[in-house]
């Protein structure tokens, strides 16, 4: 996500969670708060905002939430929305329908997004309407999975679509044990009429996984921040379970986090190059650097 889009985000929830505690908040008021154009904020809350049930009282200049909507928003369904709002390119498909679904609390969400970066694969789409639909109505599919340099066949129990950093991967039980397919493998897909019960225990599973690697043996990875972009990893969590360990004096930082793949950070610290830059496991930082060389031609 670009920092204008991780601006308009953050933005955004934080309007969201304060018309959920019932406050009513003008135009101008907002404007000077965040610092932007009155026009931004009315955009902010008319059109990105229109789905969670905002009226005007024309006679006060201001904005509140609808009675009936009042803590209707949990802080599960903020932070999704603070992860989405305003960045349509993250997902193939983006609908009223779906976003009501990811906003609104249910008993089951079949839609995580986890991380800060978004791409847009128009491929995809045909792919990810069907498993949704296939995910709401509790049917089985199969579909041909490029693995190991060979394309193998699954039939498994669709359970949710899970965007980590950028990529979509369909979660699923497969022989009784839950797996992650990344959805630009997945091929031939077809959506049976077979149905099957989902487990509340696996759905809360899947929601408090940090990642789609969560199986995995875990490991400790030392980033160094320089000053220059201090203030956005001091804002919020951009490295999944970030620690600032220590404050430098010019004003960087030294933070740490726990993984269980290399994929959870390598994206981060390249999306922010040349600011920040592995310390621990050096082997990850040079790993990276010979990519980036290769990627190059050097």
């Amino acid at each position: 996500m670009s920092k204008k889009n991780l601006l308009l985000a953050t933005r955004l929830a934080d309007i969201l969670l304060r018309f959920n505690r019932g406050e009513a908040l003008t135009l101008n008021g907002l404007a000077e708060e965040y610092g932007v154009h009155p026009r931004t904020i009315r955009r902010d809350i008319e059109e990105r905002l229109a789905i969670a049930g905002i009226e005007k009282n024309a006679a006060l200049n201001s904005y509140s939430l609808r009675p009936e909507y009042l803590g209707k928003f949990d802080a599960s369904s903020i932070d999704t929305f603070a992860r989405v709002a305003g960045v349509k390119g993250l997902f193939p498909v983006l609908d009223r329908k779906m976003l009501q679904s990811m906003f609104y609390p249910e008993p089951a969400q079949n839609i995580l997004v986890k991380g800060h970066r978004y791409i847009k694969n128009e491929q995809q789409t045909e792919n990810f309407t069907r498993l949704q639909k296939a995910i709401d109505e509790r049917r089985r599919v199969s579909f041909k999975y490029f693995k190991r340099a060979e394309q193998q066949t699954y039939s498994v129990e669709p359970y949710q679509l899970i965007n980590h950093n950028g990529v979509w991967y369909l979660a699923a039980l497969h022989n009784k044990k839950m797996k992650k397919f990344t959805l630009g493998k997945i091929s031939a897909l077809q959506c049976t009429f077979d149905l099957f019960t989902r487990s509340a225990d696996l759905l809360e599973e899947l929601k408090n996984e940090e990642s789609v690697w969560s199986n995995e043996q875990k490991f400790k990875v030392i980033i160094k921040v320089s000053s220059e972009v201090t203030e956005y990893f001091q804002r919020r969590n951009l490295v999944v379970g970030q620690v600032v360990e220590k404050v430098l004096t010019d004003g960087g930082l030294i933070i740490s986090t726990t993984v269980s793949h290399k994929n959870e950070v390598l994206p981060v610290v390249q999306y922010w190059l040349p600011h920040l830059r592995i310390i621990s496991p050096e082997s990850l930082q040079q790993e990276m650097e010979a990519e980036i060389r290769g990627y190059l031609g050097m």
